[in-house]
């Protein structure tokens, strides 16, 4: 879930947004080694320091009470860049950084008058805590302000350094993320301050200094982050005219519109980018939500962020004819408004999953499909899409995987379960039901190298998902024999998909993808159903052995797979149906084809011109 979900500022983007943008640029403050320890031992330290600060003030030990403090408040700062996952749920029940400032701030005042604080050690340190609250309050306030005229920004995919009025949009909008330094900076002068006052290790007039110091640091920074965004805001105007020139100049004939849920833009946006790159014609993609940037792979093509749909009618720019799509997000409906452009749909996956059959199809002037399965899909779905608006361009993605038998002295097996599924229908993942029993049946009978890769999406709102992939993850790595943790590597899935002599996995549009190489496929039935019914509902296992609960069969399947392989013909033939043999190859018949529809919405809107005319 994107942090803050749901929550919406005054201005037109919501409060994720804009702290997802921060997070996109932000520099590397610390070392990531750093930020991640401080990441995931957040939660002990919260409550431990909190605990000790109170304890502390009880007793009168008011430097340990400091280093309670300190830690606390330093954990909260490192951790901010790592965004860990207790932050986000503390941040939606309501304890954002400020609330945990303020849980520290009361055993604080406790431990100045425990060690002997008179009445001024006291209000200088309040004082400077309730200037420190102001100004900390206000940075989201001047974030949504400056959010509220934020032209489409340009972003550079891997890019160390952002183009200016990128990084510096994310500058502004990173000190109201998390918990700034400049915070915890100018508190512990005024704590500190208060508390050598209070021993007596300095007088009134060092806790008078040292807040009015925390009270005046904070204005400053306050007025100094005004400043910032004021003058950000009248620059704003011409970045928008410096980018639509700039991408006007690249004479781009279509857009890729990506709007997804969180971050899936590393497996779904990114498998399309080699085949865009390869295109003769130029494009743009516009990115909808700020946590797709991140994950974005290199591309030759511009990048634009473009929370508002306003920025998306900035950006039809007049060359552009055509729009693709990768999935059926929420936001689409902004863009299918717009008749001047072809709209199609690519799919991120051709599978046998609900999702492959939607009925949302319907608002699109083409789908783009792999193969003369995909018609056949949305026709038993009942989904009524005309003939004419399937297109077979095969499947570009799996262009470069081999065929035929690797040559592997020992075969390798590779465990690519699907996600956990958005609902029941999408519900089809063995990973949490059989996998753990699957890998360790694998390593048992000892005659192949097991890898294992994940869907980037598995655990999402299914602990047990994590709690299956810890532990095979764990078996693999204990293991001796060669066996691959995919994420150990950073190995994608096209390079695991070409290394496999069999894949196990799913109703999942990776066990479509690998019958590109003809090699064996397993599928996991963790529902159980008669074979006879599995395949009725899924016609693309038929080219599958199936694996049910229990793994009773699992031995009779391996020595099948490994000996007569009486499946092979069926998966040859299931190819053909499922990812098409477009002449020339599917990255031809791919560019083929945008050439094609751009030149037809170009013939449309000059014939449009001259009726006007």
């Amino acid at each position: 879930m994107k942090r803050g979900a749901g929550i919406q500022t005054l201005g037109r983007a919501p409060v994720p947004e804009w702290e997802e943008v921060a997070r996109s640029a932000w520099p590397g403050r610390l070392p990531a080694p750093l930020a991640s320890l401080a990441a995931r031992a957040y939660l002990p330290v919260l409550v431990g320091s909190l605990l000790v600060a109170v304890v502390a003030a009880w007793l009168g030990l008011p430097w340990l009470g400091l280093a309670a403090w300190v830690l606390g408040a330093g954990t909260d700062w490192l951790a901010t860049p790592a965004d860990p996952a207790v932050t986000r749920l503390l941040d939606l029940v309501g304890l954002r950084g400020q609330v945990r400032a303020l849980l520290r701030t009361l055993p604080s005042v406790a431990l100045v008058l425990s060690a002997g604080g008179d009445a001024v050690s006291v209000l200088a340190y309040v004082t400077a805590v309730l200037f420190v609250q102001l100004a900390w309050t206000a940075q989201p306030v001047l974030a949504t302000w400056l959010s509220r005229s934020a032209p489409p920004l340009r972003y550079v995919p891997g890019a160390a350094v952002q183009p200016r009025p990128f990084a510096d949009s994310a500058r502004a909008y990173a000190r109201a993320v998390g918990t700034p330094g400049t915070v915890v900076a100018l508190e512990l002068v005024a704590l500190a301050g208060a508390l050598a006052a209070a021993t007596g290790t300095g007088g009134p007039a060092l806790a008078l200094g040292a807040g009015a110091a925390g009270a005046l640091g904070a204005l400053a920074w306050l007025v100094r982050s005004g400043l910032a965004v004021v003058a950000l805001r009248r620059a704003q105007p011409g970045w928008a005219t410096d980018l639509l020139s700039a991408l006007a100049g690249g004479r781009p004939s279509f857009l890729v519109y990506i709007s997804l849920a969180a971050r899936q833009s590393k497996y779904i946006a990114n498998q399309w980018l080699p085949a865009l790159d390869a295109l003769p014609a130029d494009g743009l993609l516009v990115v909808r939500e700020a946590s797709q940037l991140t994950p974005l792979a290199a591309t030759r093509h511009p990048v634009v962020y473009a929370p508002g749909q306003r920025d998306v009618e900035r950006l039809l720019l007049p060359g552009v004819r055509a729009a693709f799509y990768l999935a059926y997000g929420e936001r689409n409906g902004q863009l299918l408004r717009e008749p001047r452009l072809r709209h199609v749909m690519l799919l991120h996956g051709d599978s046998d999953k609900a999702t492959s059959a939607n009925g949302m199809a319907r608002a699109f002037d083409e789908v783009w499909v792999a193969g003369p399965a995909a018609r056949e899909r949305y026709r038993a779905a009942g989904v009524d899409v005309p003939d004419e608006a399937f297109v077979h361009i095969g499947r570009p993605q799996v262009a470069g995987l081999p065929v035929g038998p690797s040559g592997h002295e020992r075969p390798v097996v590779l465990y690519a379960p699907t996600f956990e599924g958005y609902y029941d229908q999408t519900s089809h993942s063995s990973l949490d039901t059989m996998g753990v029993d699957l890998v360790r049946r694998l390593l048992t009978d000892g005659r192949t190298q097991v890898w294992f890769r994940p869907h980037p999406a598995s655990g999402v709102s299914r602990p047990a998902m994590l709690a299956a992939i810890g532990q095979i993850e764990a078996l693999l790595r204990g293991t001796p024999g060669g066996h691959v943790v995919a994420a150990d590597r950073a190995l994608t899935l096209p390079e695991c998909l070409a290394e496999a002599d069999v894949l196990v996995s799913d109703i999942s549009s990776v066990a479509t993808d690998y019958l590109f190489t003809e090699r064996p496929i397993l599928t996991c039935d963790p529902a159980g159903l008669p074979p006879a019914d599995f395949v009725a509902a899924y016609p693309t296992a038929a080219a599958s052995y199936l694996l049910r609960p229990g793994l009773a069969d699992l031995d009779a399947v391996l020595d099948d797979v490994f000996g007569p392989d009486p499946l092979r013909a069926a998966r040859v033939a299931m190819k053909r149906y499922v990812l098409g043999d477009p002449p020339g190859g599917p990255q031809a018949a791919f560019a083929a084809n945008v050439a094609r529809i751009t030149a037809a919405a170009e013939r449309g809107a000059n014939r449009g011109d001259e009726l006007i005319g």
